[in-house]
């Protein structure tokens, strides 16, 4: 039995959502599923059923407050851990943007690829 985590990572950045994805499987922890499309990861999150769901904020379309509270709204993926990953300097940014999750998940893209494991396990831990 697999005891890893399943991540769906949402950001436009296609090449981070890569470099992300071969850091995090290659601790053997996570299993993670990426797009770059914010229109379509409503859907996939949907479909995927993550321990956690992992969202850039400022995304053309939708950005990743608003498919937060979308997901907060939609009975199979309403408790589903989000953490905003992101670029913006401070919580308080982001908190401006009316997410609405408490308490707020968030982590700049610049932290140390340890922080974000931290955060994920951190999450993780809700939803085992």
């Amino acid at each position: 039995m697999s005891t890893s985590k399943k991540i769906v990572l949402i950001d436009d950045d296609q090449d981070l959502c890569d470099l992300l994805q071969i850091e995090l499987e290659a601790l053997g922890r996570f299993q993670v599923i990426t797009s770059n499309n914010s229109a379509t990861a409503l859907t996939l999150i949907k479909d995927e059923r993550p321990d956690i769901a992992v969202l850039d904020i400022n995304m053309p379309g939708t950005h990743g407050v608003e498919l937060a509270k979308a997901l907060a709204q939609e009975p199979l993926t309403a408790g589903i851990p989000i953490l905003y990953l992101t670029g913006m300097a401070n919580p308080e940014e982001v908190s401006k943007l009316g997410g609405g999750h408490a308490p707020l998940n968030l982590i700049s893209k610049q932290s140390p690829r340890a922080d974000l494991v931290a955060a994920l396990d951190a999450l993780g831990a809700v939803t085992e």
